[in-house]
């Protein structure tokens, strides 16, 4: 297994969408073990066309570097690539940064990218997922102010920036409750406590109400069957919402492949536990649902 670094960019379309739809595809040449933030940057060498949305992912893959080559070409096709003239607009791009320690320098493919210490681009979704990119991407490349932006900062990137903003979310709402869950269906659940109970009593009242519920309405985890992109079905079904019989709740794209996920039979619509044109993993659960 060799691991290689792989530079993705979109700015036609959603791009945001198309980056994703790479992160994904990626893992049918390899194992992606990382994952950079996405980051907004301006077209460089062309300006008369869209902000780029760029990102890059690191993998362990068997392929040799011309099949890897070969593979992201055909992903590139796959998602709506169009080649037209040299540092145009397109929908998907997928470089190769470098392959283990390997140096290749042939008439169509340059291993590592020959360019990769001029473009902060790549530098800085590179220097999120390998520490060795770091200094040159602060200090070893002056990028312009605005050139290249993080979509998340790396401040909101911690554990409790994310559940800070999660609680927020729930208080700004009339849910009266809400599941975070992992792969494997282990996950951390809030409750809305009303009155002015004390703290202890408030937390035992909150046991005994998920308690309950767990009793008199099992949950009903709906996961997705494959890997892709997950689309919400318009109009979006609000979390808590009462379901007569079997629905349409959203579906997964892979590879124009529309696959649906259905909500089989009535019930009350607990949670949703992924975003419009998020991708998803097989089994990773999507939704939950109490029966009746």
């Amino acid at each position: 297994m060799t691991v290689a670094a792989i530079g993705i960019g979109s700015n036609l379309g959603d791009a945001v969408f198309n980056v994703n739809a790479a992160f994904a595809s990626l893992e049918r040449v390899g194992k992606v073990t990382k994952k950079s933030r996405l980051y907004r940057t301006r077209p460089w060498g062309v300006q008369s066309q869209p902000d780029f949305i760029n990102a890059a992912a690191l993998i362990e893959t068997r392929l040799e570097p011309r099949e890897l080559l070969h593979a992201l070409q055909l992903i590139e096709v796959e998602l709506g690539r169009q080649r037209t003239y040299r540092w145009g607009p397109r929908a998907i791009d997928l470089d190769i940064l470098y392959y283990g320690e390997e140096r290749i320098d042939e008439a169509d493919l340059t291993v590592p990218h020959p360019r990769l210490f001029e473009r902060q681009f790549v530098l800085a979704p590179l220097a999120d997922i390998d520490p060795r990119y770091g200094d040159a991407a602060r200090s070893g490349y002056t990028a312009e102010p605005g050139e290249c932006t993080p979509l998340m900062p790396e401040e909101d990137q911690d554990v409790a920036s994310r559940v800070r903003r999660l609680v927020a979310a729930f208080e700004q709402t009339d849910l009266i409750g809400l599941r975070v869950s992992d792969l494997n269906g282990d996950g951390i659940e809030l409750r809305r406590v009303h009155g002015n109970a004390s703290e202890a009593e408030q937390a035992e009242d909150a046991g005994k109400s998920a308690d309950r519920a767990r009793e008199s309405a099992p949950v009903d985890v709906v996961k997705a069957n494959l890997v892709g992109i997950a689309h919400l079905v318009k109009p979006v079904v609000a979390a808590g919402a009462q379901l007569d019989g079997e629905r349409e709740l959203a579906y997964v794209e892979a590879l124009g492949i529309r696959n649906p996920v259905v909500a089989r039979g009535p019930g009350r619509l607990v949670s949703i536990l992924i975003e419009d044109g998020q991708a998803v993993e097989y089994g990773q659960p999507l939704f939950e649902i109490t029966r009746p």
